[in-house]
């Protein structure tokens, strides 16, 4: 092997290794590889302005990925050098890692397991402090973030979630049509028009202008804001909050029925909301033999059930003609049901009704609004809780995201170039 096999394996250039040494560090056996520069001259690591000379120099140990077993250090002179541009500063260590004295090859690994595994389980399993783990994954993050491509988007989603207690709220922005499928753009504090301004600034107004589709709840503020910013767009209104409002009706007459109920039926109806709730094609055994006898007992509540299970057609249609024909078709078999909660939707829905109607026109992936508020408070709650309110919105963003939490440890921290030097490009 030659001399300088070892430095490249390291993917250090302009350093050679002069000597191996065992410490106990951490609670570990440890390998510490001393480093000497190779070349003359240092580098100003703010304008990479080259300098001759140093000013002052000290060792310092930077963590490198382990060797086998033993956590490994890098020792090298670390200087200190008077550019005529920025002044006195520190020289560029290319292989150091920003905000943590780790390598790049190490923040690399440790970004890449903090997709599947937590903070404090990174931390132990690389030696590493919590605070060294979340800074190195919450700048992995911010770069992600900041050099995403958002050209070509033209479908955009706005959801919002309950953070924390009481009404406190954050707004969800996906990109729903675009190059790269569906995927959570921006996560912003509160729900009000004033508060989407961040976001639509962070967009861009050029591109703004070019979508042509938003889907959205019935919220105006969220309405407001997007006709403001992209006048050429349509309104889509979500699917899934549309079905809720109408289960709550449901839930409104099953109510008003259990308060009237008495002896027999009483017993046979309490207890039976999210059996009566679900998509009947998703109750099965004891539960479908309990809705069956629910609904055979009650009429008016087997005319809701029924009245719930067809209105998700209304989503199948691929005309306005055709689907407006369904809705007018389903408002009439409301007359003389005394369904006061479904006559109140009716009359919801019709004033909304254009907005339904859009989907006709655009087929977007309305599924992926609701699973990226659900992933949202999976990551909330898996947490315990975030004190950085920046990193838990990165977080959010990541888990939402397919290309961010995509999952390679090994993808950076090896080239090609170093494999084909020894000869080990494979053959394959």
């Amino acid at each position: 092997m030659r001399p300088n096999c070892l430095t490249k394996l390291l993917g250090i250039q302009g350093f050679r290794v002069l000597g191996i040494s065992m410490e106990f560090r951490k609670g570990r056996e440890t390998v510490i590889l001393d480093l000497k520069r190779v070349g003359r001259g240092f580098e100003c690591e703010k304008c990479h302005r080259r300098i001759k000379k140093a000013h002052s120099s000290w060792m310092i140990d930077v963590q490198h990925l382990m060797l086998w077993q033993y956590l490994t250090f890098l020792r090298v002179r670390h200087h200190r050098v008077d550019c005529p541009t920025c002044g006195l500063t520190l020289e560029s260590l290319p292989f150091v890692a920003e905000g943590a004295r780790v390598t790049q090859s190490l923040a690399s690994l440790v970004a890449e397991l903090c997709k599947v595994m937590t903070v404090k389980a990174v931390a132990i399993f690389q030696a590493l402090h919590r605070g060294t783990v979340k800074t190195i994954d919450k700048l992995a993050l911010e770069r992600d973030q900041a050099s995403r491509p958002l050209d070509g988007i033209t479908v955009l989603g706005i959801d919002e979630i309950a953070v924390g207690k009481g009404q406190t709220y954050w707004h969800l922005v996906s990109a729903l049509g675009g190059p790269r499928g569906p995927e959570l753009l921006f996560v912003g504090e509160g729900r009000r028009e004033k508060h989407l301004a961040k976001f639509w600034k962070w967009f861009g107004k050029d591109r703004a202008q070019g979508i042509t589709h938003g889907v959205m709840d019935m919220w105006k503020p969220f309405r407001n804001s997007f006709l403001a910013k992209c006048p050429k767009a349509k309104i889509i209104y979500d699917k899934f909050h549309v079905i809720q409002h109408l289960l709550k009706a449901l839930n409104e007459v099953r109510k008003q029925e259990l308060r009237k109920a008495a002896g027999r039926f009483r017993g046979l109806l309490a207890g039976k909301k999210f059996i009566l709730l679900s998509r009947g094609a998703h109750v099965r055994g004891n539960a479908r033999k309990a809705l069956n006898a629910l609904l055979s007992a009650n009429r008016k509540l087997f005319k809701a059930h029924l009245l719930k299970e067809s209105f998700d057609h209304l989503w199948s249609y691929s005309s306005k003609t055709w689907a407006t024909k369904f809705f007018r078709h389903w408002v009439e078999q409301l007359k003389w049901s005394r369904l006061k909660p479904y006559h109140k939707f009716a009359e919801m829905i019709e004033n909304h009704l254009d907005g339904i109607l859009n989907y006709c026109d655009k087929k977007v992936s309305l599924g992926f609004i609701e699973s990226a508020n659900l992933k949202a408070r999976n990551v909330i709650r898996m947490a315990y809780g975030y004190r950085d309110k920046e990193y838990m919105k990165l977080k959010i963003i990541q888990a939402c995201t397919p290309w961010m939490r995509e999952f390679n440890p090994w993808i950076d921290l090896h080239n090609n170039s170093t494999a084909s030097k020894f000869g080990w490009v494979s053959r394959n």
